[in-house]
C-alpha cells in the first residue's frame, strides 16, 4: 500500500509517494499556489497523476487543524483554504480515497519521534525555525496534544510584554526568515530573503551581522530556557532550513549557557538538556504527515 503526503508550506509545497513503512518512493516540490482556484487545480492533478498508486491522502500545513470537517483554520500563509474542507477542495471526484489532515509542528514532530532526534528519549521539544517557530513536545515516544488537540503553538508565545502586536511575539522574536532579512537589509542586499548571503556575513564576521544573528539565537535559548522550567525535557531538536548550519546549534547552545549562568537558582535546580540539530529536513518531514495519518486511520489518538 502507499500514500500520497503533501507538505504545504507558505513558498513551497513538496509532495510524495510513501509506503506504509515510509520508504520515499517519490519525492516532488512546486512552487506554493496563491489562489485557491490553482491551489485545487494544483492538488486535483497530482491526486490524478499517481491514482493508481494511492490508498490514503494526508496533508499537512502551517495551521491549526479542524479534523472533523477535515479542514485548516489560522493559517497566515495561506489565507485562502482557512475554513474549507479538504474533500471540497479535493473535488468529488476524489471522495472515495481516505483524507486526513494535520498541522505542520505535529507532523514534523511525530517524524523526529519516529526515526528522528527525538527517538528513544523519555521526553523531548523540537523546535523547527523558519518563518515562525513550530514544533511540538513529545513525551515516552508521544506527541502532546493538550486537552484541546491545540498544544505547540510556540509562534503566539509572547515574549515580550511591553511590545504591542505581533511584534511581541515568538513567531516575530523568534523568525529565521525575520533574522535573515533584517541582516540583509542592513547590507543593502537586494534580495532581502538570500539566506546563503546573509550567513555568508555572519561567518565572515561582519559586526552587523553578528549582533542581529546572535541576539536570534540569543532569543531562541531564551525561549527553550522558558520550556525547560515547564516540562524538563531530555532533548531539543532543532529544525528547519538554518539548523544545517553548525554555527547556529553551536550559537544557541552558548546562548542558552549564558542565560543560565544568570540565575543561580536555574543553576541549582535544572539539568541542562541535549540541544542537537533535527534529523528531518522539509523534504523528509513527509515521513511524518504519514506517520499522523496511520495514527488517525488507526484511531491511535
Amino acid at each position: 500500500m502507499a500514500y500520497l503526503c503533501v507538505d504545504i508550506g507558505g513558498v513551497s509545497l513538496k509532495y510524495g509517494i510513501l509506503d506504509s513503512s515510509g520508504k520515499i518512493l517519490l519525492l516532488k516540490v512546486l512552487p506554493t499556489p496563491k489562489t485557491l482556484g490553482t491551489f485545487k487545480d494544483a492538488l486535483r492533478k497530482i491526486i490524478n497523476d499517481n491514482r493508481q498508486r494511492i490508498n490514503g491522502i494526508s496533508i499537512s500545513a502551517p495551521a491549526m487543524v479542524d479534523y472533523e470537517n477535515l479542514a485548516f483554520y489560522n493559517c497566515e500563509g495561506l489565507p485562502f483554504i482557512n475554513g474549507i474542507s479538504m474533500e471540497d477542495i479535493l473535488g468529488p471526484e476524489n471522495s472515495k480515497i481516505i483524507v486526513k489532515v494535520e498541522s505542520e509542528g505535529r507532523a514534523a514532530t511525530t517524524a523526529e519521534v519516529w526515526d528522528g532526534a527525538l527517538k528513544d528519549v523519555d521526553s523531548g521539544i523540537l523546535l523547527t525555525l523558519g518563518n515562525s517557530v513550530t514544533g511540538g513536545l513529545a513525551i515516552d515516544g508521544n506527541y502532546i496534544a493538550g486537552a484541546h488537540q491545540k498544544a505547540g503553538l510556540f509562534s503566539l508565545i509572547r515574549d515580550e510584554l511591553n511590545v504591542p502586536g505581533s511584534q511581541g511575539l515568538v513567531r516575530s522574536n523568534c523568525s529565521a526568515i525575520n533574522m535573515i532579512r533584517a541582516i540583509n537589509v542592513v547590507d543593502k542586499h537586494d534580495d532581502v530573503y538570500d539566506g546563503p548571503h546573509a550567513f555568508g556575513l555572519i561567518e565572515a564576521g561582519d559586526k552587523a551581522a553578528l549582533s542581529i544573528f546572535n541576539n536570534f539565537c540569543k532569543n531562541i535559548a531564551q525561549l527553550m530556557f522558558n520550556m525547560q522550567l515547564l516540562v524538563d525535557v531530555q532533548r531539543f531538536a532543532i529544525g528547519g532550513g538554518i539548523s544545517s548550519n553548525e554555527l547556529v546549534i553551536k550559537t544557541i547552545k552558548n546562548a542558552y549557557t549564558d542565560i543560565v549562568a544568570e540565575f543561580p537558582q536555574a543553576q541549582q535546580v535544572l539539568v541542562y538538556p541535549e540541544i542537537v540539530t533535527a534529523k528531518h529536513s522539509r523534504e523528509t518531514m513527509i515521513k511524518g504527515v504519514l506517520y499522523c495519518y496511520m495514527e488517525q486511520v488507526n484511531n491511535e489518538r
